[in-house]
């Protein structure tokens, strides 16, 4: 019962977090960025949000700091807008999984070609 109210929690997080990012933070920064999974803590205390940007003008180092500006303002807003009595502290994590996914597809590409050779 625990992991689902766990799961369920995290993804109305997720759903919430992006649209507070696409609607109310102003800094244009962070405006990218996808919020792509949340892992929530058993206790509920501690959120790692993952997240991936598109088409931006800015780096991820640039994007990681402007997350990192708007974290408190996210958490209030995440606060007034859930339903939860305590509003878990977030974390900010780049999902690199898509960069792996590619480059071992790459990979394979790569040995299946020489095979055929």
């Amino acid at each position: 019962m625990k992991v689902k109210r766990t799961l369920r929690v995290a993804e109305q997080i997720k759903r919430d977090i992006s649209t507070i990012i696409s609607k109310d933070v102003k800094d244009p920064v962070v405006k990218d960025v996808i919020i792509t999974f949340v892992n929530i803590s058993d206790d509920l205390r501690i959120a790692k949000v993952y997240y991936r940007f598109l088409g931006t003008h800015y780096s991820q180092p640039q994007i990681s700091k402007a997350l990192d500006r708007v974290t408190s303002f996210v958490r209030l807003e995440l606060a007034r807008k859930s339903e939860l009595r305590f509003v878990p502290e977030l974390r900010f994590y780049f999902d690199s999984g898509v960069d792996q996914a590619d480059r071992i597809d790459y990979l394979l590409d790569q040995i299946k070609k020489k095979d055929n050779q």
